[in-house]
């Protein structure tokens, strides 16, 4: 480490250690900036607080080789701040062109030095000091990387255009602009109808940003799904959407889960129960449709479905399947439920095991009791026998005298 960096972590503990923890405080203590690029970008969030009930006065001020480099937002180095209201605020980070690469350092620091409340006696010092070690580093490599969630489609009506909608968190050191390809499908999703490429607004580095985009379209009304791919983030997204006849209202329900056994035996009934939730706002005709695959042979063995069933607008509906598994085996049972000529977007699926029929306890308690019986009557027969043969032998030794 070089010697100024040294002086500066000295000097930081030196006010960490001096403070009185109860006046003022700052989160985090120690605030990192890895893997910058000269002329690059970064920021992150810091929280100043204090136990004092009233209102105080403090300023912030930067020292060390990148206090140059820092500006707050807000752009205010004087606030006011208390126990139940705590000063937040943001650390920007911008290099110049023209640094080296290494390591840098420095110390924001957070001083008080007056009662803010006049009520509580303006003008009163109240002094306390805390620091905040800056770490940057900077490096000649570029670094892409990123996050990307909240991925989305909109509803729309013919002939207008839809939104995709995304969330990216730009985790590299490089200014980005996402690319985004959106690919549409039928609503069985068997065919590809059309794709279209667009690129997002740039994010800087260490930001969040929400952002949409207009895909034009010229589907007829019915119910799509489309891949929504951001290539530098590597995430893929299948959604659903609706194009609608103008003014009109658009269904949407979920599949929320397959109750049934988790093992049952073969010959046995087995009860499937498709739960069904109609999130729309309007009365629903449903049916839920699936199937049952052998996982051994990965084969289909049975083609299931219920019976069609109105469901209210925010209802919660158990459909009910009976089958009849033929022999031992693991089955997964799988389908989605289609309603108004709409099909729920997540396909769900449950696994069952099947076993052979084997010996409950009715079943030994009755075996025990016929072979008790059993026993009994081999021990009945042998007695019977031993007994006429005694009875053959004493006849053969009377003797009759006239």
């Amino acid at each position: 480490m070089k010697f100024k960096n040294l002086i500066f972590v000295l000097l930081f503990v030196v006010l960490v250690s001096s403070v009185n923890a109860s006046i003022v405080g700052v989160s985090p203590s120690i605030a990192r900036f890895p893997a910058m690029l000269k002329n690059g970008y970064a920021e992150m969030k810091a929280t100043a607080s204090t136990s004092f009930e009233v209102p105080l006065r403090a300023e912030i001020e930067l020292q060390g080789e990148v206090g140059e480099w820092v500006s707050l937002r807000p752009d205010d180095y004087s606030f006011v701040f208390s126990r139940t209201d705590p000063y937040s605020f943001t650390i920007i980070m911008e290099p110049p062109e023209d640094v080296q690469n290494g390591n840098y350092t420095g110390i924001l620091t957070i001083t008080t030095n007056e009662i803010a409340s006049v009520e509580s006696g303006a003008g009163s010092s109240v002094i306390a000091q805390v620091g905040m070690l800056l770490f940057v580093e900077i490096t000649g490599e570029e670094i892409i990387a990123c996050r990307a969630g909240a991925i989305y489609a909109t509803n729309t009506e013919v002939g207008e255009p839809f939104l995709v909608y995304a969330t990216v968190q730009n985790d590299g050191n490089v200014r980005l602009r996402p690319e985004v390809q959106v690919k549409i499908y039928d609503q069985y999703q068997t065919k590809t109808l059309f794709t279209s490429t667009f690129f997002g607004p740039q994010v800087l580095p260490t930001l969040e940003r929400q952002f949409s985009r207009e895909v034009k379209q010229d589907l007829e009304v019915g119910q799509y799904f489309a891949d929504i791919y951001l290539e530098d983030c590597g995430v893929n997204k299948r959604v659903t959407f609706d194009v609608l006849e103008k003014g009109q209202i658009s269904d949407s329900g979920e599949l929320v889960v397959i109750r049934t056994s988790d093992v049952v035996y073969a010959k046995e009934t087995l009860l499937i129960q498709p739960m069904f939730k109609n999130s729309g706002n309007r009365k629903v005709v449903a049916q839920f449709k699936g199937e049952i695959r052998d996982l051994k042979t990965d084969k289909i063995i049975q083609v299931i479905e219920s019976d069609a069933l109105e469901v209210e607008p925010k209802e919660t509906y158990e459909f009910k399947i009976f089958y009849v598994p033929e022999k031992a085996g693991e089955y997964q049972i799988s389908g989605r439920v289609v309603y108004n000529n709409k099909i729920t977007f997540e396909e769900k699926s449950k696994i069952v095991k099947v076993k052979n029929q084997g010996f409950s306890l009715g079943w030994l308690l009755l075996l025990i009791l016929y072979l008790i019986i059993g026993l009994v009557i081999l021990i009945l027969i042998g007695k019977i026998r031993k007994a006429r043969k005694t009875s053959r032998k004493g006849k053969k030794k009377i003797k009759w005298k006239f």
